[in-house]
């Protein structure tokens, strides 16, 4: 289980958040302290430090609304990752399936909407669980200004196994549906 504190005295400016490193907003009707769903993901945004407080007021504003998924976090000035870019930090907006294109396309018009034109990335919160990081790690990709994601070969050839299994899954469901009962003697 992922913890999350309450919000604090700083909710709105990460750039001066001396305790945590992250900083965390919800939907309605979401707690803060509700587990990733087995199929989440998560846009990210790499925003610059300059831009950092005024990009989370924004989005945390927009979750708080409803307007975005079910939750979002930015990144603090004391969250640092090695081999990361410390000129910019990320701010993440989770959908609860990543498997539902319609809903993470949804989001992502949504921060397009807010003004966001630069790169976004999206990913699996199991990616992260499995220390997947860096090139490759995309589940999706969203070219600066551009409302239509792009999905890497490693995603379609997932979401097409995905399908596969579910057409077979309701094949054998349906076979077992119509085959005869056997009558009992």
């Amino acid at each position: 289980m992922i913890v999350k504190t309450a919000p604090s005295a700083q909710q709105d400016t990460p750039s001066r958040e001396t305790t945590e490193h992250w900083l965390w907003a919800a939907a309605p009707d979401t707690p803060l302290t509700e587990d990733d769903h087995p199929w989440s993901g998560k846009w990210l945004w790499f925003t610059p430090l300059s831009l950092l407080d005024r990009s989370w007021a924004t989005i945390r504003t927009a979750t708080e609304d409803g307007l975005l998924g079910y939750r979002s976090k930015a990144a603090t000035l004391i969250n640092t990752r090695t081999k990361s870019d410390d000129t910019r930090r990320p701010i993440c907006v989770y959908t609860r399936d990543w498997r539902n294109i319609d809903d993470v396309q949804r989001v992502l018009t949504s921060l397009r909407t807010l003004g966001i034109v630069d790169v976004l990335l999206y990913k699996t919160c199991s990616d992260t669980r499995r220390g997947r990081y860096g090139t490759g790690a995309s589940t999706f990709v969203a070219p600066a200004t551009k409302l239509k994601l792009v999905i890497p070969k490693r995603t379609r050839e997932a979401l097409e196994h995905q399908h596969a299994a579910r057409a077979q899954a309701r094949r054998t469901a349906e076979a077992r549906r119509k085959a005869p009962v056997p009558k009992r003697r």
